[in-house]
């Protein structure tokens, strides 16, 4: 099967970003990036159900477990930002790495969406229950 991917630049672009806005959500860097490829970037925040809006959106912008399971079960592209060691680990040995884009430094993101990897995490997020969740956590516990 054909790779379609697409880059969207200039104002048509939009992003979402979902949770606080504490300095360890990544915040600041969503926003640097956002600023520096010309994206509109809506802050949900205090905003129950936000997942809702997500399909809206070209871009996720977040680095928490459920709002990613959220927005690749949307079918959108996640970007999860990271500024320290541990969150690097939290967000490479998570089941669904593949499935996203994981930066630091908000100058070298790639931009490109590989629609092949959307549509196989979106798959991958529909099968997720809240009892594997579990059982994940529990097995992260025995180790």
């Amino acid at each position: 099967m054909a790779q379609h991917s697409k880059i969207i630049i200039g104002t048509q672009a939009k992003a979402i970003f979902i949770g606080r806005l504490d300095e360890d959500t990544g915040i600041a860097a969503y926003r640097r990036l956002a600023k520096l490829r010309h994206i509109k970037l809506v802050e949900y925040t205090n905003t129950p159900d936000a997942a809702k809006f997500l399909p809206l959106f070209d871009y996720a912008f977040v680095s928490r477990y459920l709002t990613i399971l959220e927005a690749l079960k949307a079918g959108i592209a996640v970007f999860a930002h990271y500024n320290n060691p541990i969150k690097y680990d939290y967000l490479t040995l998570t089941p669904f790495v593949k499935y996203i884009h994981i930066f630091s430094d908000p100058l070298i993101v790639n931009l490109k969406i590989d629609s092949e990897e959307i549509s196989q995490g979106q798959k991958w997020a529909r099968t997720q229950t809240w009892t594997k969740l579990a059982k994940g956590y529990e097995r992260l516990w025995q180790k």
